[in-house]
């Protein structure tokens, strides 16, 4: 709302019905097609912000164009990482003079970046030891180490890019000095950034578990604040749409919804051929309709994660 966007007064925020995490209900009965709340184009994390940022938009933009379609989410993810990274600094640093050091800081608090905040179980959170015992062949083994492994690669390019903007965040009054009117204000890197492989995961999960495109004919994902946090049903009771002429996000009843029901969005449809249950976790790091625990799932070899044996 402060960001000039509407919420319907029938919603209300509290524990999920569907596992872990939060999730938003209606208080009150809702029509069809009642609009439920809207999103602004600012209040949105988008791939603008990244290649326009003050720091690090020039060098994203030079990244983009060496990677790629690609490249688009490593830029989210790393533009992600150095916002969360230095919205932790607010508050730690008596040099800072702005009053905040991140504009997306209260909804980037949200988000999940460690292993277990809203039941996030993906991959890029467990460590090589579990990957080898648990995933080695399973059919997400393949998928799940080549992430892993681009992730990887995606730090060290990042640390580079966004790491000095950090470590200019967390100096202190004793670290000034004295220095040539010639000399940097931003520290040269030496290694990677404490904190920084950590933050880069986390963003990495956040933009493949909670972006949108901006519409069909875009690859452009954003993170949509509020519209995010819904929970996952192949049977939704909402839909959503961008404005194209003002990039606002509206959310509306798909059907009507009676009181105390929880407002549902449909991440992808469970009946995709390009998305069967193994891939579904591989992406959004659980699997629909199951609560019991995925390693429990993978211990008991289950045909969700392992191939059927033919009989003889």
């Amino acid at each position: 709302k402060s960001q000039d966007g509407q919420v319907n007064d029938k919603i209300e925020i509290k524990l999920s019905d569907r596992g872990g995490g939060f999730g938003a209900f209606v208080t009150a009965p809702v029509e069809e097609n009642e609009l439920l709340f809207t999103v602004p184009r600012n209040a949105c994390v988008t791939l603008s912000d990244a290649i326009s940022d003050s720091n690090c938009g020039e060098a994203f933009g030079t990244l983009i164009k060496a990677a790629g379609p690609g490249g688009n989410t490593v830029v989210m993810a790393g533009y992600l990482a150095k916002e969360y990274l230095l919205s932790k600094e607010e508050g730690t640093n008596k040099n800072d003079k702005e009053s905040s050091l991140s504009k997306f800081g209260p909804y980037l608090a949200t988000l999940p970046w460690e292993r277990g905040i809203n039941n996030q179980e993906h991959v890029l959170f467990w460590n090589g030891d579990d990957v080898e015992k648990l995933l080695k062949g399973s059919l997400c083994y393949r998928e799940s180490t080549e992430l892993r492994a681009e992730v990887d690669l995606a730090i060290k390019v990042l640390n580079g890019i966004i790491g000095p903007y950090v470590l200019a965040a967390r100096k202190s009054d004793e670290d000034e000095g004295f220095k040539f009117p010639w000399q940097s204000d931003v520290p040269k890197v030496r290694g990677i950034v404490d904190g920084l492989p950590e933050a880069v995961k986390g963003a990495f999960v956040c933009m493949l578990t909670r972006s949108f495109q901006d519409n069909e004919l875009e690859a452009n994902e954003n993170l949509v604040p509020m519209l995010d946090m819904l929970q996952h049903a192949d049977d939704p009771n909402i839909s959503h749409s961008m404005n194209e002429d003002d990039g606002t996000v509206e959310v509306r009843a798909k059907r009507a919804i009676t009181a105390g029901e929880e407002l549902l969005n449909q991440y992808r449809a469970e009946t995709e051929e390009t998305m069967p249950y193994h891939r579904f976790f591989s992406r959004f790091g659980f699997v629909p309709g199951i609560s019991e625990p995925i390693e429990d799932l993978l211990e008991d070899r289950s045909s969700i994660f392992y191939p059927l044996k033919a009989e003889v």
